[in-house]
């Protein structure tokens, strides 16, 4: 007969309760270290983040500006050829007019830029991209944190998932964040021409603020988009989903892209398209995740693992 597990007595669940509740206030406080840390480093390379987020709408103004400026205030100065030498005072007059005039009105093209609305913005802005970045910066450690208080509760054979999930996840993340920078360019030059339809000088002020949490927005969408095939890896190391029901259920692809096209925060036609295309195609693909994971609940357990 096989050896009965012994039974815990309420004070041992109790100090393992405890001990548990401990670890997990430990790395909770870890965590808010990494992310206050990398709070801090953010802080200080501020510039460097906000031009490479500002980098698309950049391109977007610059290219408005040199495809659609207009001269205003552009008079016209009409100076009569002096007949006169040396020349007369009225005439020499009506060329001090002139040229005052040409000062006080000169010619110039109505650009676009960023604006502020209230004094407190500039600090405010650079303060929540500050935490934001640091959250982001702080994923991994944060990550390894709670993978190393799940992981003692798990067997040799159990853990592997979180071998292969983590990893995968990161590299999905990184691609669906690049794709939607690059997304973003097109989604600028989109929503700028737009700026045709009203009368003319158009002058774009862009808030910051609006703008960072556009682009955080589309950002995030893109991120979770990519991380289909690890939800589905996760479902089918539960036994709720197989590479066989996939391909039956390919209209839920469908259906999922549509979904994710719709919720698009930019609704422009590009960043639709893209993401419905990626999700169809990270639908399909993950049937060979799939396939994987099951490859792996079908290996035979070695004895050690059984146990």
């Amino acid at each position: 007969m096989a050896d009965e597990k012994p039974q815990l007595t309420n004070d041992e669940k109790r100090m393992a309760l405890t001990e548990h509740l401990g670890e997990l206030r430990t790395r909770l406080m870890r965590s808010i270290t990494y992310i206050i840390v990398g709070a801090i480093l953010a802080y200080q390379i501020f510039p460097y983040i906000y031009g490479f987020l500002y980098k698309p709408l950049n391109v977007g103004i610059e290219r408005w500006n040199k495809e659609h400026g207009k001269i205003v205030n552009a008079g016209i100065a009409v100076i009569k050829h002096a007949d006169h030498d040396p020349v007369a005072k009225i005439e020499y007059d009506q060329l001090v007019d002139a040229h005052n005039k040409l000062i006080e009105n000169p010619p110039s093209r109505h650009s676009s830029g960023i604006t502020f609305r209230d004094f407190f913005a500039p600090f405010m802005t650079h303060f929540s991209m500050s935490l934001i970045f640091g959250l982001i910066l702080a994923i991994p450690w944060v990550a390894w944190e709670m993978f190393q208080f799940v992981v003692p509760a798990l067997t040799k054979e159990e853990r592997k998932p979180f071998r292969l999930l983590i990893p995968t996840s990161a590299v999905l993340l990184t691609m669906g964040v690049t794709l939607g920078y690059n997304t973003m360019f097109y989604a600028m030059h989109w929503f700028l021409s737009y700026m045709d339809e009203y009368p003319q000088p158009a002058i774009l002020q862009q808030d910051p603020n609006t703008y960072v949490l556009f682009f955080m927005k589309l950002i995030a969408v893109f991120g979770i988009v990519f991380q289909l095939p690890i939800v589905l890896m996760s479902l089918s190391f539960l036994g709720l989903v197989t590479s066989k029901g996939i391909i039956k259920g390919w209209r839920w692809g469908i259906i999922l892209s549509a979904v994710g096209a719709v919720c698009v925060p930019s609704n422009d036609y590009i960043t639709m398209t893209l993401i419905s295309s990626s999700i169809l195609f990270l639908y399909f693909i993950s049937f060979f995740f799939v396939r994987y994971v099951e490859h792996i609940k079908k290996r035979p357990k070695k004895p050690a693992e059984q146990k």
